[in-house]
């Protein structure tokens, strides 16, 4: 599969200005060339690193966030992350509403991989499990409309404002097959370039083909006609 013409592809229908990222999970035995290990990075700066045009891999050696180390697995969850007063802390949650959170968090299994790869999809040389996007929220609408053009249906988007990347755009698609966004987290937003006007959205590589398929259609007749903002032309000009 061209996943450079695939990014592309992408790119120009979105009007994205942020490169879109793979990521494949690995295990025991898995060898991927020419990704660098050495940078220690927290789950958000892997994908940062990544949409900059970097292939990088993660472990439990070189993930600097335990927060996100341990929600994908690669980490023992810390007490002090469980019990709420990590969160408390920093002013997220009160005590007791942090460790609710914390509970209901779907993590990754112990050890349920041996590593992550992050790429550009431009660049990707594996099937990505998991496509990231961060970008406006008008282009993650349509990507999200693309993503049940076929059958229909409604979103059911599961975020709590906390690990907003590496639960949110990572382990859920992964977990749920399906598109899931995020608004983004405290340490995402205070670790990375993210932009204030931006959010995130992760979905399954498998499903990159048909969403592209259906921007197709959807940029036919759709997405320029709410772009162009007709309606609310009109009315300015009624007013």
């Amino acid at each position: 599969m061209d996943y450079k013409q695939l990014s592309d592809q992408l790119q120009t229908i979105l009007e994205m200005k942020t490169a879109p990222v793979g990521i494949k999970f690995l295990t025991e035995g898995d060898t991927l060339v020419g990704y660098d290990s050495t940078k220690k990075y927290s789950i958000c700066q892997f994908i940062m690193k990544a949409r900059e045009g970097n292939k990088l891999l993660a472990d439990a050696g070189n993930i600097a966030c335990a927060n996100g180390g341990s929600a994908l697995g690669f980490l023992p969850v810390p007490e002090k992350l469980m019990n709420g007063e990590f969160l408390s802390q920093l002013g997220a949650f009160c005590k007791e509403g942090a460790k609710n959170t914390m509970e209901l968090i779907p993590r990754f299994r112990q050890n349920q991989f041996s590593a992550i790869a992050f790429a550009p999809l431009l660049k990707v040389d594996f099937e990505p499990d998991v496509i990231l996007l961060e970008t406006v929220p008008e282009q993650i609408m349509w990507v999200s409309l693309a993503a049940i053009y076929q059958n229909g249906g409604r979103h059911e988007f599961s975020t709590s404002i906390s690990n907003g990347t590496c639960i949110d755009i990572i382990a859920t698609p992964h977990s749920t097959h399906k598109l899931n966004t995020s608004l983004g987290c405290y340490g995402c937003r205070n670790a990375t370039d993210i932009p204030t006007d931006h959010m995130l959205a992760g979905f399954p590589g498998d499903q990159l083909e048909g969403i592209l398929e259906a921007l197709e259609h959807i940029k036919e007749k759709t997405m320029p006609r709410s772009r162009e903002k007709k309606a609310y032309t009109k009315l300015k000009t009624e007013d």
